[in-house]
């Protein structure tokens, strides 16, 4: 499953942009990508997960250590709906 986690940062910026730089996920997450941006968000984390569980554990921790308020979407590729292949 794919997951995209938006950040908002509400602690130090330069702890957290640490944090993120050395991101260390479980042997079941991937992260895909990951991007500092301008705007709303300050940060965006796009990664894989085996379940929802497992998704929402990596960003509850990655929220508490990094003081970033965090949003998760589920991802869904459009070839994977049926009409957008």
């Amino acid at each position: 499953m794919l997951f995209i986690t938006l950040l908002l940062p509400k602690g130090k910026p330069e702890n957290a942009v640490k944090y993120l730089t050395e991101i260390k996920p479980p042997k079941n997450i991937i992260i895909q990508q990951l991007y500092f941006t301008f705007g709303r968000y300050d940060g965006i984390i796009i990664f894989e997960a085996p379940s929802e569980v497992a998704a929402m554990n990596f960003v509850m921790k990655t929220g508490l250590a990094t003081h970033y308020t965090v949003q998760t979407l589920i991802a869904v590729p459009t070839k994977e709906i049926k009409g957008f292949s």
